[in-house]
């Protein structure tokens, strides 16, 4: 290991500094607290660590003995300095070390909460056979990845079976197994407004509500439970159901629609009359 890998990974240039926190909004309002501390609303540099060397250095040290790969690191690393310590902290981003094999995977034994809950599987491309004491590559390293990708898929493609979205504004939503033509429109951005609550008024956010024609109750941004709902039914939180209506036979055909309803069904049982 490199002696100087602290130096390597922890000593670059900060990139970017925060903003828009609500001390610096409050800063600018002339309603806002009389004091406020030197550096409130003024926002923190970001950390820019370059942990590839150590990433690299870890992949190289595949087949050997852990316990011998840990005193090369402890070896140049100072833990009593705070900025060698941060290494150690992302020792374990890379390398599972405390592992054990459970229902037929691997699985991290330092993110198990209780003996209740089941610890989850390797989310690092290496792991510490218990076995044997060696370093291992983690062969479903990035499975995580393809099953988010396929889940976003089946999400997409189950969408399309009961959503067509015609232009910015309408919409036919599948409800009930009966197609309507929903109309829909952005809910109302974040506003100020006062409250007047144990003191002096003071300005507060506020989301104007609206009623969802859909979900037959009021909505709005701050009502964050809604936000799953929205996504499903309109593809985006930011909208609601405006007005609605059920769509003719003769428009589903227009729109290459089945039909789904309860009385289509029972006529096609039906066998035709012979006259």
């Amino acid at each position: 290991m490199r002696v100087d890998m602290f130096k390597v990974i922890v000593e670059r240039p900060r990139r970017w500094k925060s903003d828009g926190t609500a001390a610096a909004r409050r800063r600018d309002d002339l309603d806002g607290p009389a004091m406020l501390g030197m550096r409130a609303g003024y926002g923190y540099r970001a950390l820019n660590e370059n942990l590839n060397p150590l990433r690299r250095y870890l992949h190289a040290q595949v087949g050997r003995p852990w316990n011998k790969v840990f005193g090369e690191i402890c070896a140049h690393i100072d833990r009593r300095n705070t900025v060698q310590q941060h290494i150690r902290q992302h020792i374990e981003d890379f390398i599972a070390i405390d592992v054990a094999w459970h229902d037929g995977q691997w699985v991290d034994l330092k993110w198990r909460c209780s003996q209740f809950r089941a610890a989850p599987g390797l989310s690092q491309p290496l792991f510490v056979d218990p076995t044997s004491g060696l370093i291992r590559v983690n062969e479903n390293f990035g499975r995580w990845r393809r099953l988010k990708r396929e889940r976003k898929r089946a999400e997409e493609a189950s969408a399309a079976t009961r959503r067509r979205v015609l232009d910015a504004s309408t919409m036919l939503l599948k409800l009930d197994e009966c197609w309507f033509h929903v109309e829909v429109a952005p809910l109302p951005e974040w506003t100020a407004r006062e409250v007047h609550r144990r003191g002096p008024p003071r300005r507060a956010p506020y989301a104007e509500p609206r009623f969802d024609v859909v979900l037959k109750r009021k909505t709005s941004r701050a009502q964050s439970s809604d936000n799953d709902a929205r996504k499903r039914l309109y593809g985006d939180i930011r909208l609601y159901g405006v007005h609605k209506r059920q769509i003719s036979r003769r428009e589903m055909e227009q729109h290459g629609l089945r039909a789904t309803h309860a009385s289509d069904e029972l006529n096609s049982r039906i066998p035709p009359r012979h006259l």
